[in-house]
């Protein structure tokens, strides 16, 4: 059996990958002196040079220069193909010379068979080629066998690993065979699961059918390039290529090529296959695009991949072509007026036009229509470019941006063709963070447990909601493994990631502390030390931050309350109290006096101009300290339209601010109060006597 599988091994399958590694080598070399390139431009202008009077000269000195190029080239492909014969054959008939050079040599014949019985044996056992699982499944009768076969896989101990089982705790059990699984990994996590009954050992590791799934994927994901031959890639332009395109020496001072960046690193493209197609379908129309999503949806990704498969794949409509990033601060420094920066723009669009090979792209599309700070719209002069194709723009914009700024123009919508980025399901996204995963711990020489990755994506969805899935996911696994590598530590666990989550939310997410057990235990008392009466006041605050705590609360709600009562009952005291004792200070408490807001324009100063602007309002504040109490004083002289603004949050447990931020409510606590009255007033609320007068039924059904 040993000759054949080694002459299948040396007369087949190495010649087969011989070949790979060759036409590979051969692709790069062609790409690398760019002679398809100088062949098909030949009789093209010299740098792309049409101008009159220059085109007869430029063609001249581009067909002096690439014909000397080209033989050049010739030459040295000639000599580096006869160098890969010259090694084909000689590795095809090395054991026919080795035998030969034997028997024919001074060496005594009795060292023959065993000089040659070694040769083949270390050639075999270093180049043995990996058995595939069916045939496994063909070689090996019983179940055990072949999970003792497996168990030296590197991709099911890769498995175990993630799963935190240890091998000892397997245990080989006898079962039916199932044939129709062709998948290692497949058939490992089905034996977990039949077995489970007799082992409990998924019970133990609170693993679920869904979990193993994820794990035989994320193990397939890192294990995919495993015995395939090697290939030489060459990604970038080539030495020549530059030659056949025009100048761009204007367009530099106010754009950045983000080619050789992205070039130097292949972008993950993941679940976004159908709005790549988009793309590309648009771009090959010579159409512009809007790419429109949230932050952390995928659009940079997506741009990054045009980019470098412009460059490693044959991409037919969009081949060796350069991304130009527009940064439009750069554009408008030191012009005088609009009619200056029109100016410069128009300049660089020309040049653009005639280079022949450049896309531009802007990540903040609004800019240029007026939003940003200038108050300049230059849509007037790129529009005649954009319809007569000369150029193709790439804009990203948020959905809020979208509607607010570029909806509303029908001239935009005539030239830009709009993709939109939706979230992906939950399971795709998990996808995309274990392929993020495998490409991070070989980046950042880490492990990530199984744990941490289901972590960062539940922490990401529930509070980094100002990023959308599954960007947020990312930045918080990158965030937490360059804080474990500072530490010294290798390997990123669930708690790891709580804590990195924590920091960045400024939200206590881990289980709580003896002493914040004790304190919850005895809150009521601990509030009566400063506070006389409002015993069910007390009661109601203590309840609901225990349900905060113990995760029994709506996930995505707020807890609120209103207490009613004249001036002095201790209102405002019960909410200081609360601050101090649980939210460390005073300070902690957002505190606003709602009769500043009773005026027409109180809802939108109240919301606030922006986070981080002078005026930031309570949306600000909440996304400054989001496990904050809120003190909302004589609620009732509020306008009736923060009545309702409130009803959103009580029920959504979200508030978009003015620029289209998004913060959360969902672990604050809201404590409204109001003078409106007694005991009588009480009753009188109860009966819906004066509801219609300060409060709205609905508003008061949310409050405790």
């Amino acid at each position: 059996m040993l000759p054949f599988v080694f002459l299948r091994f040396w007369f087949i399958d190495s010649p087969k990958n011989l070949i790979a590694f060759f036409a590979s080598l051969n692709n790069a070399f062609l790409q690398l002196f760019s002679l398809p390139l100088l062949v098909n431009t030949y009789f093209k202008p010299w740098k792309n040079e049409y101008r009159e009077g220059l085109i007869g000269f430029s063609i001249g000195m581009g067909i002096f220069v690439k014909t000397f190029v080209i033989v050049a080239d010739v030459i040295l492909l000639f000599i580096l193909l006869l160098i890969e014969f010259c090694l084909f054959v000689g590795f095809i008939f090395l054991p026919v010379l080795f035998i030969f050079s034997i028997i024919y040599s001074s060496l005594s014949r009795e060292l023959l068979f065993p000089v040659l019985f070694i040769l083949i044996l270390f050639i075999f056992l270093s180049f043995k080629p990996k058995k595939s699982f069916a045939e496994i499944i063909a070689s090996q009768k019983q179940v055990i066998d072949i999970i003792k076969f497996l168990l030296k896989r590197k991709e099911i101990n890769f498995f175990l690993k993630k799963a935190d089982i240890k091998r000892e705790e397997i245990n080989l059990i006898e079962i039916q065979k199932n044939t129709v699984i062709t998948d290692s990994l497949d058939f490992f996590a089905d034996y977990l699961l039949s077995t489970e009954e007799q082992t409990k050992l998924l019970f133990r590791k609170q693993l679920k059918k869904e979990d193993l799934q994820n794990i035989a994927y994320w193990a397939k994901a890192t294990f995919s390039d495993e015995g395939k031959p090697f290939k030489v890639n060459f990604f970038g332009e080539g030495f020549a290529e530059s030659w056949t395109y025009g100048w761009t020496l204007e367009t530099k001072k106010y754009m950045i090529d983000l080619t050789p960046e992205i070039l130097n690193k292949k972008p993950l493209l993941l679940g976004r296959q159908n709005e790549y197609k988009q793309l590309l379908g648009a771009l090959a129309g010579r159409k512009s695009v809007i790419l429109m999503g949230e932050p952390g949806s995928g659009k940079n990704t997506l741009i990054e991949t045009l980019c470098f498969e412009s460059f490693s794949s044959d991409l037919k409509d969009f081949h060796h072509q350069r991304i130009f990033k527009l940064y439009l601060d750069t554009l408008l420094a030191g012009a005088g007026d609009q009619g200056e920066i029109e100016k410069r723009l128009d300049e660089i669009i020309a040049e653009i036009s005639h280079s022949g090979n450049v896309v531009i792209y802007i990540s903040d599309f609004e800019n240029i229509l007026g939003s940003s700070s200038f108050k300049i719209d230059l849509s007037g002069v790129l529009i005649p470019y954009l319809k007569s194709k000369s150029i193709r723009i790439i804009g990203a914009v948020t959905n809020g941006a979208y509607k607010k700024f570029v909806e509303r123009l029908t001239n935009i919508a005539d030239v830009f063709e709009t993709i939109k980025l939706e979230e992906p399901e939950r399971s795709v996204i998990l996808q995309m963070l274990f392929d993020k995963a495998s490409f991070i711990e070989k980046e950042m020489k880490v492990e990530l447990s199984y744990r941490a990755i289901l972590s960062a994506l539940n922490l990401a969805n529930k509070y980094l909601i100002d990023r959308t899935l599954p960007g947020a996911g990312v930045v918080l696994l990158e965030d937490t493994v360059n804080e474990v590598r500072l530490s010294g530590k290798k390997e990123v666990l669930e708690c790891d990631v709580v804590r990195r989550a924590e920091e960045k939310t400024k939200i206590t997410l881990s289980s709580p502390t003896e002493e914040e057990k004790k304190l919850l235990v005895n809150l009521e008392a601990r509030m009566h030390e400063s506070l006389i009466d409002q015993e069910e006041a007390v009661r109601s605050i203590a309840e609901g931050i225990r349900r905060i705590r113990s995760g029994l609360k709506l996930a995505a709600k707020p807890i609120s309350f209103l207490f009613l009562g004249p001036t002095g009952v201790g209102k405002t005291q019960t909410a200081k109290t609360l601050s101090v004792l649980y939210f460390n200070g005073e300070k902690k408490m957002i505190r606003f006096d709602m009769s500043e807001y009773s005026s027409g324009d109180g809802v939108e100063r109240f919301i606030g101009c922006g986070i981080g602007s002078e005026n930031e309002g309570i949306a600000g504040k909440i996304h400054e300290s989001p496990s904050s109490l809120i003190l909302l004083d004589e609620f009732e002289k509020a306008d009736p339209s923060i009545h309702n603004l409130f009803l959103q949050i009580l029920d959504d447990g979200r508030l978009t601010d003015n620029n289209g931020k998004t913060v959360s409510f969902a672990n604050a606590i809201i404590i409204a109060t109001s003078n409106a009255g007694s005991e009588f007033i009480r009753e009188e609320i109860k009966k819906g006597a004066i509801v219609d007068k300060n409060f709205k039924d609905k508003f008061l059904g949310y409050l405790l």
